[in-house]
């Protein structure tokens, strides 16, 4: 009996709710954050880890779990990756310390890792070419508008229920979703292809040991032997990566494919854009929380206006991509957040109103800008490497978002660590205080008068370290608008197109 194939609407569906899954897991926990540092006695660093360690591995495996899942099928690493990411999920909710916590995100990063590139793949296969921006653009709003969705169910069950009830959510959804795919989802595979142990085990040593370093950097100091070795070895893995792909007779990746000027553009375009957004998600949310003194919900919904500028921004990309081409539409609004990032940072402790119309601008260049890149990034590709695009799309993305996270708490810590003032302190409260902002808000109150004084120069210290962060994050989006401007192509190539090196 032949298989019908699925509606291309409710593949499509699909696809999008399981890549808002797992796009949403990673900012749900951006709200969550004072209450899991409250509830485990989390420090700022473990805070970081907890966000980053998901991020981490899902980066670090897309990869090579991408072309298994091209070899041995996309629909079973698909449901597989569902599986692992929801038990990860569910099991990190009744976990009692902040190490525990770390492990089962990276654990669900793992998972993540098989789910997301099978989403833009499965799609990228099942739609014709006359209809396949139209899906590359819903599948691109949706993993921006996934994070603002992760953020406000976070805020929801935060008024209600405690942290964990976060998790518990993605554990049974991603049960739920995981049924329909194996019902809906049409199987497909390249038994041909060849796996990369090598390359596979060069990327993850030198994502790991380049993140690690970055996160250990404020908290341990640059000169110290640990994240000194780490980013020394994961700098040195990862050109060996670049150097063993670019000679393996059967790469994972073949880096000369690079040479292509759309697959190069895409991937700077959704590095960059990526890495200055997830250091926002990270660090508003803690912002609207411990500085301005909202609860997770107040924060959560002070969230949303960035919808009202992703929503039409995805809607419209499609035809401006056809009027105006990739390279102007993706350097536009790429220097549209760029500019709103610089406006955060300027704003500091001001009224809410301004930073929400400032939403809107960066939600707008974000909606601009996401589609450019990952059409690029799949137009630039061979057509029977279907989910090592989504990979390879996925990758830079993750990547991008690992160390702009990572970036982002580094420059949170150290700022926040020069600017804060615990002169007169004892000794425990004003160590408590250097641990973040969660521990001196919850240390002050046991200080009398001198808690107000503290509470003041932790709220300055954060802010300070928040818009820092925020410029660093602007300086990479204004790079990325420079260098999509001069490298992408005025307009995409079709698959069938694109010039593999031999």
């Amino acid at each position: 009996m032949t298989r019908t194939a699925p509606p291309l609407a409710a593949l499509l569906a699909l696809m999008c709710a399981a890549l808002a899954l797992v796009i949403g897991a990673n900012s749900s926990l951006s709200v969550a954050l004072p209450d899991l540092a409250a509830d485990l006695g989390a420090t700022q660093t473990q805070l970081s880890y907890v966000v980053n360690a998901y991020a981490l591995v899902f980066a670090a495996l897309l990869l090579p779990i991408g072309i298994a899942a091209d070899k041995y099928g996309r629909r079973s690493f698909l449901v597989a990756g569902l599986a692992v990411f929801g038990a990860a999920s569910l099991a990190s909710a009744y976990v009692d310390s902040p190490e525990a916590v770390i492990v089962l995100r990276g654990v669900a990063g793992l998972g993540a890792a098989a789910v997301m590139p099978a989403t833009l793949s499965v799609l990228v296969d099942a739609f014709p070419p006359e209809r396949r921006t139209f899906a590359v653009s819903v599948w691109a709003g949706v993993s921006g508008a996934g994070a603002m969705l992760g953020v406000l169910l976070s805020g929801v069950m935060l008024e209600f229920f405690w942290w964990g009830s976060v998790q518990v959510a993605y554990g049974v959804t991603a049960a739920v979703v995981a049924v329909v795919a194996v019902a809906v989802v049409p199987p497909s595979r390249n038994p041909a292809l060849s796996l990369d142990a090598i390359g596979s085990v060069l990327a993850l040593v030198g994502l790991f040991g380049l993140v690690l370093g970055v996160i250990e950097g404020p908290e341990r100091g640059w000169s110290d032997p640990l994240t000194v070795g780490a980013l020394v070895v994961g700098v040195a893995a990862l050109a060996g990566f670049v150097r063993y792909e670019a000679t393996t007779p059967d790469p994972m990746l073949d880096v000369r494919l690079f040479r292509n000027p759309g697959l190069s553009a895409g991937s700077v375009l959704v590095f960059l854009q990526f890495f200055a957004a997830f250091g926002f998600f990270f660090l508003a949310p803690q912002f609207l929380q411990f500085v301005q003194g909202y609860d997770a919900l107040g924060a959560a919904l002070r969230l949303l206006p960035l919808a009202l500028g992703i929503g039409p921004a995805s809607s419209f990309g499609p035809r401006l991509l056809e009027r105006f081409g990739s390279r102007w539409v993706g350097a536009f609004g790429m220097g549209q957040m760029a500019t709103a990032f610089t406006l955060f940072a300027l704003l500091g402790d001001g009224p809410y109103w301004r930073f929400a119309v400032t939403l809107v601008v960066f939600g707008f260049g974000f909606g601009l800008a996401i589609t450019p890149g990952t059409q690029l990034i799949i137009d630039g590709l061979p057509a029977d490497r279907r989910t090592l695009s989504a990979a390879v799309n996925d990758v830079t993305r993750e990547v991008g978002g690992a160390l702009g996270g990572a970036v982002a708490a580094s420059v949170l810590v150290a700022v926040y660590g020069a600017q804060l003032t615990t002169t007169g302190l004892p000794a425990p409260a004003a160590e408590a205080a250097e641990d973040g902002i969660a521990s001196a808000l919850g240390v002050a109150g046991q200080l009398g008068p001198q808690g107000a004084a503290l509470v003041t120069s932790a709220q300055d210290a954060f802010t300070t370290g928040y818009a820092a962060a925020l410029l660093v994050g602007a300086a990479a989006l204004l790079a990325g608008a420079v260098i999509g401007g001069l490298l992408a192509p005025q307009r995409t190539t079709a698959p069938s197109e694109v010039e593999v090196p031999v």
